[in-house]
C-alpha cells in the first residue's frame, strides 16, 4: 500500500476514533433520559444491521476499484472533511484538479453501487 494512502487511511481512522469518542459523550445523555427517548426507527429492527453490513461491503469494494489517487482524495474529502483547497495543497496540485478527481470518483462509485441494482 502507497505510504500516502497508508497515512491518510491513519488520519481518517484517528479522526473518526474523536468524532466516535463525541459522540458517545452526547448520546450518553440520551440514554440517560430512559426509554421514552430511544429509537424506534428502522435501528431497531433486527434485520437493520445485517442490511448495513451487506451495504459497507459493497462500499468497500466498489472503493477498492478506485484509482489510487481518486480514492485517497476522495477519502479526504467525505471522510476526513478536508476541503478542496488543503487536498489540493498537500497533494501538490491545483484545486481544479481535485475538483475534476472528486467529480470522476463520485461517478464512478454512482456506476459501480448501482450497476448491481
Amino acid at each position: 500500500m502507497d505510504a500516502e494512502v497508508a497515512g491518510a487511511l491513519r488520519d481518517m481512522r484517528r479522526e473518526a476514533w474523536w468524532i466516535e469518542r463525541r459522540e458517545a459523550r452526547h448520546t450518553l445523555g440520551l440514554d440517560a433520559m430512559g426509554p421514552s427517548a430511544a429509537s424506534t426507527g428502522p435501528e431497531s429492527d433486527p434485520g437493520f444491521a445485517l442490511m448495513k453490513r451487506c451495504q459497507a461491503d459493497e462500499l468497500v469494494a466498489a472503493l477498492s476499484r478506485l484509482p489510487k489517487v481518486q480514492l485517497r482524495r476522495l477519502l479526504m474529502h467525505a471522510v476526513v472533511r478536508l476541503p478542496v483547497r488543503e487536498i489540493a495543497r498537500r497533494e501538490g496540485c491545483s484545486e481544479r484538479a481535485v475538483k475534476y478527481s472528486l467529480a470522476r470518483a463520485r461517478r464512478r462509485m454512482r456506476a459501480l453501487l448501482t450497476d448491481g441494482d
